[in-house]
């Protein structure tokens, strides 16, 4: 089945996305055998941003990790622009493994201390311009009520076939004041991505 998207998605090479208003439609692989569709998987919502950003346009990695010392927590998907500005994303499919997200270091290490909120904006702000949480639709509302007010949240919508899924923006992430990344940072994400595409091929070798 052909992919649909909309045209107005895809900015110029170099800016940065404005993600108001933005709907992506992607159809499942499995539409024809099963009307009805399954439950959002995790990389239902990574395709999904693949195609919201456009990797012809921009760098996209998934699983980030800060052992390699580019960002200062793990990140789900990382989109750099031509420019060198990061859009970090991190993905949930569940309400508890949401809930268990906000106990991890980059939340606990200010919750008791004073300008709490003010010191885990400066905190992702090292490396990201905009920071989102991407969600199925019945996560919405939980998301919006426990996500920190400069984090913006994208949701993945499921239909009965022959209408297809949706991921749009319901709430901007706040424009954080950081620098571009230098170029040795971008060579590195880039050679991360390279090493994500030999663990997928391996994967499938073993399963050919």
């Amino acid at each position: 089945m052909k992919e649909l998207t909309n045209v107005d998605s895809v900015t110029s090479a170099g800016t940065d996305v404005d993600s108001s208003n933005k709907l992506m439609l992607i159809p499942s692989a499995k539409m024809e055998q099963n009307p009805m569709l399954a439950a959002v998987r995790c990389i239902d919502i990574e395709l999904a941003i693949f195609r919201l950003y456009d990797i012809r346009q921009h760098i996209i990695v998934p699983n980030v990790s800060d052992q390699m010392c580019l960002v200062p927590f793990e990140t789900d998907m990382l989109v750099l622009t031509q420019s060198g500005y990061a859009t970090g994303f991190e993905i949930k499919v569940s309400k508890s493994d949401l809930l268990a997200d906000l106990k991890k270091k980059q939340y606990s290490r200010f919750k008791e201390k004073e300008n709490s909120c003010l010191l885990q904006e400066l905190y992702y702000a090292k490396k990201f311009k905009h920071f989102y949480y991407a969600v199925p639709k019945k996560l919405e509302e939980t998301a919006l009520l426990v996500i920190p007010e400069f984090v913006g949240l994208y949701v993945y919508e499921n239909f009965e076939y022959p209408k297809l899924p949706t991921f749009k923006c319901v709430k901007e992430a706040k424009k954080l004041k950081t620098e571009s990344w230098r170029e040795k940072e971008k060579v590195e994400l880039m050679r991360l991505g390279c090493m994500r595409i030999y663990s997928l091929k391996q994967g499938l070798s073993y399963r050919s």
